[in-house]
């Protein structure tokens, strides 16, 4: 089970600006939501050595490693090879997938699409319920086309594999400047520990920052935010507006 989750988003295409990533901002909620703590986001090249190097490095921070991109027919698609090499494996055809794929195509499966059936040895399969070619899970590397449509539905198959609670969170509005509260901030985060706090500012509408508190425990939380709100007023500032938000187990 993965508690430490990584991101790779894998293609030339998205570093040139050629298409936009939108992959990312729709992983991250329900990575969340699962309980995950994702430590990480990259989007690499199509180069093999680059995303060998890489992958090496990222998987001695993470339990799972998500990459999306790079498995379809074309001789830039090199994610299945640069997996291979980091598993230590060699790329096989895995008689399922290619059963998948001839019931896809039928007589229009030819030797450029049968390439989607090459995996690394060992690999086990992640269903694509909606063209057929699927991802696969290896050496702690879970590989899904870039294509979002088929992420979408696909992704699901993941919730098992990740472990966790979805941390509360108590959530703060206000006027205030961060400025004029950054002191406040580092005093509340040395007095709960086990409470992380973000400030983000916002541009527009009727408050100017959102000031985050997240713990295990909703109690946790809503301690370190009362201990910021009493010292904000203190010095003269105000809470605007506060939400709580209780962890849970898997919920979605």
């Amino acid at each position: 089970m993965a508690k430490r989750v990584g991101i790779v988003i894998l293609g030339d295409e998205v570093l040139k600006a050629e298409i936009r990533e939108s992959n990312i901002a729709y992983m991250l909620p329900l990575l969340n939501r699962w309980g995950a703590e994702v430590v990480l986001c990259a989007i690499l090249p199509d180069d093999v050595p680059t995303v060998v190097r890489h992958l090496r490095s990222f998987l001695s921070e993470v339990d799972l490693l998500i990459l999306t991109g790079g498995i379809g027919p074309t001789p830039d698609d090199i994610t299945r090879e640069a997996v291979a090499a980091v598993a230590g494996v060699p790329l096989v055809v895995h008689p399922e997938a290619k059963a998948r794929l001839e019931a896809y195509y039928g007589g229009r499966l030819d030797s450029n699409r049968i390439v989607m059936a090459q995996v690394p040895e060992g690999a086990v399969l992640i269903p694509n319920p909606v063209s057929g070619a699927p991802g696969f899970l290896v050496g702690r590397m879970a590989v899904f086309p870039g294509i979002p449509r088929l992420l979408h539905e696909m992704f699901g198959w993941l919730k098992t594999l990740v472990e966790g609670r979805r941390k509360s969170r108590v959530i703060l509005y206000s006027q205030a400047p961060e400025s004029a509260y950054a002191s406040i901030m580092r005093e509340t985060s040395t007095g709960f520990p086990g409470v992380t706090i973000g400030s983000y500012p916002i541009m527009e509408g009727e408050y100017r920052v959102r000031v985050v508190f997240r713990a295990e425990e909703l109690s946790q939380a809503s301690s370190s935010a009362d201990y910021f709100t009493e010292r904000l007023r203190a010095e003269g500032m105000e809470i605007s507006r506060r939400e709580e938000e209780r962890g849970t187990d898997e919920d979605a």
